[in-house]
């Protein structure tokens, strides 16, 4: 949690000028004032944001009372839009205008981009989502944002998934954002960064660096993907990995796209317990893919219950391994010498189902949370236009064995299965089918408590059930679900757990 975030537009070519929008998460016991800046230019927020009230497709925004985020309550802050509602491209609710709406606040390609400031009188946990109501738009992503309290130094770059093709509206990039001005910025790359939008690039190997100030965004977008790339800065920052449209597995036909705010080293962890989202399709068993990308040389790794087929038993500073796991595992290291990153991945709708005309979900990528960044209390909302919406729970044994965890909606959670002797995972839905309500759950805001450390991962996606087509200017019945789908975690601590630091050095 904190009081000061940044939020970038998401460099996504087939979606540019969709709604943006920005979750605001009051956990405090007190109403909070929320003030957000685009480009150092002060907005109102009162014009643009919003509470959602009511669940499923029957919510509905009402504006911030006197101005302020009531105690326990979401608010929706929507950030941009430009131009009309078409293909892709899901204009915000009707009513509202966006902050920005008369220009693209993305930027597109290499180059120096622009952000949004957001600050709160309070702590509060904050998301943003691509497109916003983006259920029938095919390609969205989300991401949990980190405080600028929480912002370190030194970072390894992570991108998600590349098709292997050489096609612009498919590459990743990645965005370094600074909450300072007088900020330098230092990359080693892994493959040679481009000149671009007015910037420079360095071969491969070779560090460059770039200034930056304050809310200036430094982004590279490229068909050769940066990462395990090493970054230091002289004052904190923050990174973002992102694609434009990923395919995965590489050789499937859908694409999404995806983007994550990626931890500082200094918060990275040694210990991950990771459990993939509930089966898309009724008897048709998936196993999605993890990613672990290693901090430092000589990183041994061990799992629990089983070592999944493909897992490293060892990974280098830098080094990417990609492998595929059905059942939910724990992965540790050495201890917090060795830290590493980990990633969750959902695959294309083609790859389950054998169904064209039922394509569930889509890639999509998601930060594992280090189990010693595990927090108490969750306060978080689901985009109302996802008719599936399956939330994962890991929780961790304390001292005096595991501890119940309440969601508001169902109470003390059931159904939990052991990982190992220390982790179990349950699975809930909060609606499914046709935005078919489970019990008293739905989407919309929810919250979740325990008196231990636990876990949350949201995944939303469609299907044929709801109907609709996919162009929202052709006449069908039904809202169009196909070949979507977004995830995200509810929440992370971004605590220091290791000293650790990985130098921008040549290469």
């Amino acid at each position: 949690m904190g009081c000061h975030y940044y939020a970038v537009n998401p460099d996504v070519t087939w979606s540019s000028g969709a709604c943006y929008a920005a979750f605001v998460a009051n956990t405090w016991s007190q109403p909070i004032q929320i003030d957000v800046e685009f480009d150092g230019q002060v907005l109102d927020a009162s014009s643009f944001a919003r509470i959602p009230s009511g669940n499923g497709q029957a919510v509905t925004y009402q504006p911030l009372p006197n101005g302020e985020l009531p105690a326990g309550e979401i608010a929706i802050l929507f950030l941009a839009q430009f131009g009309p509602q078409q293909l892709y491209t899901p204009a915000c609710p009707a009513g509202i205008t966006p902050a920005v709406s008369t220009e693209d606040a993305a930027l597109h390609g290499t180059g120096i981009g622009r952000s949004f400031m957001i600050q709160t009188s309070a702590p509060v946990v904050t998301y943003d989502i691509f497109p916003y109501g983006g259920g029938w738009s095919a390609i969205t992503s989300a991401t949990l944002l980190f405080p600028t309290s929480a912002w370190g130094d030194n970072y390894i770059a992570v991108a998600p998934y590349q098709w292997t093709m050489s096609d612009p509206n498919l590459y990743s990039w990645i965005q370094i954002i600074a909450a300072e001005d007088g900020t330098d910025v230092t990359i080693s790359p892994t493959a040679a960064i481009l000149d671009g939008g007015g910037l420079t690039g360095t071969p491969q190997g070779t560090p460059k660096t770039y200034p930056l100030q304050k809310g200036q965004v430094l982004q590279f977008t490229q068909d050769a993907v940066l990462t395990g790339s090493p970054i230091q800065a002289t004052k904190p920052i923050a990174v973002v990995g992102g694609n434009r449209c990923m395919v995965i597995p590489a050789n499937q036909s859908a694409c999404d796209a995806g983007h994550q705010m990626i931890p500082p080293v200094s918060a990275l962890g040694f210990e991950y317990a990771a459990a993939r989202y509930r089966d898309r399709h009724a008897n048709t068993p998936e196993s999605p893919p993890y990613r672990i990308l290693g901090a430092v040389d000589g990183t041994t790794l061990t799992y629990e219950p089983s070592q999944p087929s493909g897992a490293p038993s060892t990974i280098g500073s830098g080094e990417i391994v990609e492998f595929n796991a059905a059942s939910a595992f724990v992965v540790k290291s050495q201890g917090d010498t060795h830290p590493f990153y980990m990633s969750a991945h959902m695959t294309g709708c083609t790859t389950v189902g054998g169904n064209m005309m039922d394509c569930r979900g889509d890639p999509e990528t998601v930060n594992v949370i280090p189990t010693a960044q595990y927090l108490n209390e969750y306060v978080f909302f689901t985009d109302p236009t996802y008719p599936e919406t399956n939330l994962v729970f890991i929780r961790k044994k304390t001292a005096d064995g595991f501890k119940d965890v309440e969601l508001d909606c169902l109470g003390p959670l059931t159904g939990w299965q052991p990982i190992n002797a220390d982790y179990e995972v349950t699975r809930i839905d909060l609606v499914t089918g046709n935005f078919e309500p489970q019990g008293a759950c739905d989407n919309g805001r929810r919250e979740a408590t325990s008196e231990g450390p636990f876990s949350i991962t949201v995944w939303g996606w469609g299907s044929a059930v709801t109907g609709g087509a996919i162009d929202p200017n052709t006449s069908a019945n039904g809202f169009y679900s196909q070949y979507v789908s977004y995830a995200y975690p509810a929440g992370a601590g971004v605590k220091v757990i290791t000293q650790i630091e990985v130098p921008p050095v040549p290469r």
